[in-house]
């Protein structure tokens, strides 16, 4: 289990926002072709059927869920403020599943993290360690899951209270998954 904090794409996601990956794109995989331009070769990696099988079960009695997390926030002491200059806030407290994209670049341009969308088409997140985190597991034939709570956009507008706070969230997501 990996987790941390991520950045969500404006319209899709909230700050603070709970993200399960179901699907890592790692987009720099490229290839050289005439004229000395690149076509981009995404390596797509998708979570195991089991895991996948825990995921849905997980999410699937949603009263129970909510409950058992509202609570483990206010024991946390995760409060979100209501409304901030960087973006739109979460309401609640359920996590979803999200396909994200994943890169050595730390994206700050809202215009190439959009761009993500045309390599696959579901990208809601972007961060850089699940690429090669996905890659090793497949390599021992480990099943891996990503918990990330978004904390910006990838772009200028940034709030540094929603770090911590959602990387908080995303713990007592993991937790309480486990």
């Amino acid at each position: 289990v990996m987790l941390g904090i991520a950045a969500g794409l404006r319209d899709k996601c909230a700050l603070g926002e709970v993200i399960l990956a179901e699907r890592v794109v790692a987009y720099e995989g490229a290839a050289l072709v005439g004229g000395g331009k690149a076509e981009a070769r995404p390596e797509i990696a998708r979570l195991e059927m089991r895991v996948r099988q825990d995921l849905s079960s997980y999410l699937s009695n949603r009263m129970a869920l909510q409950t058992r997390l509202t609570d483990s926030y206010k024991a946390l002491g995760i409060e979100f403020p209501s409304e901030v200059e960087a973006g739109p806030v979460v309401q609640g407290v359920m996590p979803k599943t999200a396909t994200v994209a994943s890169g050595e670049k730390l994206l700050r341009d809202p215009e190439k993290f959009l761009g993500l969308r045309e390599l696959h088409g579901k990208v809601e997140v972007a961060e850089m360690e699940a690429a090669g985190l996905f890659a090793a597991c497949a390599s021992f034939g480990k099943p891996v899951l990503m918990v990330r709570g978004i904390s910006d956009f990838g772009d200028s507008k940034k709030d540094n209270r929603f770090h911590l706070l959602a990387a908080k969230a995303a713990a007592a997501v993991v937790v309480d998954y486990i």
